[in-house]
């Protein structure tokens, strides 16, 4: 009698199909998956940079300046406070306080993963909205 051998497997042509398509779903998936984590990273930025806005107007409520003392440029309580963003971790924006007793401004400047993001820094003062500095390229998408 003769034995009947059945081989299982796969051939060479059907492993390379598999293979290119998985380097195909790759070089479409990944930089949309990039792009996403930076907008996560951008907006956890701008949210911090709002409630540091936040607290500055409050801290002038209470104290009737956004400075330590009336001739003072900054701000101790906040920088105490604010900093790195994430607090945890490493940090992808560095938050910066420039104050007089009648005025501020608040940067977020880009650092770590995020050192050379086409939106550039977050800048927030008490006479305006949230803008953009240091910022290259379409930038419609960075304020959204």
């Amino acid at each position: 009698m003769k034995k009947s051998s059945s081989q299982s497997g796969f051939t060479l042509i059907e492993l390379m199909i598999v293979v290119a398509v998985i380097g195909l779903l790759t070089t479409i998936a990944l930089p949309s998956y990039n792009g996403y984590v930076a907008r996560g990273k951008r907006a956890e930025a701008r949210a911090e940079v709002l409630k540091a806005e936040g607290w500055l107007e409050r801290y002038y409520t209470e104290n009737n300046r956004y400075s330590d003392t009336p001739t003072s440029t900054a701000n101790a309580a906040f920088s105490a406070r604010f900093g790195p963003v994430p607090a945890t971790g490493g940090a992808n924006y560095n938050l910066s306080l420039a104050v007089t007793s009648t005025t501020y401004t608040v940067t977020a400047t880009r650092a770590g993963s995020m050192a050379n993001d086409n939106c550039g820094n977050y800048i927030k003062s008490n006479t305006g909205s949230l803008g953009l500095a240091s910022s290259t390229g379409d930038t419609s998408r960075c304020l959204k």
